[in-house]
């Protein structure tokens, strides 16, 4: 009984241990997963997009998942909005995400690492969304 007793107390304290050397990152990592398996992005690519938009739209929801990560739900639906409006209608989706990355650039998230990633997300999108507005001809002329 007594051996029993010693065997679980070193192992509470063997796990006490990891979790210490865990740090701050291991209840935003449980966090991430747990909201990640919950809440899957609502943005697929349909099969008739063009693959520059489907690009667009697999970039946007990758961006839904970071903003989501990070408590900034709106900026999450209305990238989402948007998203579904490049879909429905591409001219008019394109416009939307294009003033809403405009939007974006201004954010800024807690987390330096986070951070450069959600900059290099937001690179990703606008050239994507500049290519197609390019392609359907949506750009102004200079």
């Amino acid at each position: 009984m007594l051996e029993a007793l010693v065997g679980l107390v070193a192992g509470l304290l063997i796990l006490t241990g990891l979790a210490i050397m865990a740090g701050p990152t291991l209840p935003r990592a449980v966090g991430r997963l747990r909201r990640r398996s919950a809440t899957p992005s609502v943005l697929r690519p349909t099969l008739q997009l063009h693959p520059t938009t489907a690009r667009a739209l697999s970039t946007a929801s990758r961006l839904v998942d970071l903003l989501g990560d990070h408590q900034q739900h709106r900026y999450a639906r209305a990238l989402q909005a948007a998203g579904h409006r490049l879909q429905a209608e591409e001219a008019a989706g394109i416009r939307d995400m294009r003033q809403l990355v405009r939007h974006l650039r201004r954010l800024r998230l807690p987390d330096p690492s986070d951070q450069r990633i959600f900059e290099g997300l937001l690179g990703q999108l606008q050239k994507s969304i500049d290519e197609r507005a390019e392609q359907l001809e949506l750009l102004p002329k200079n």
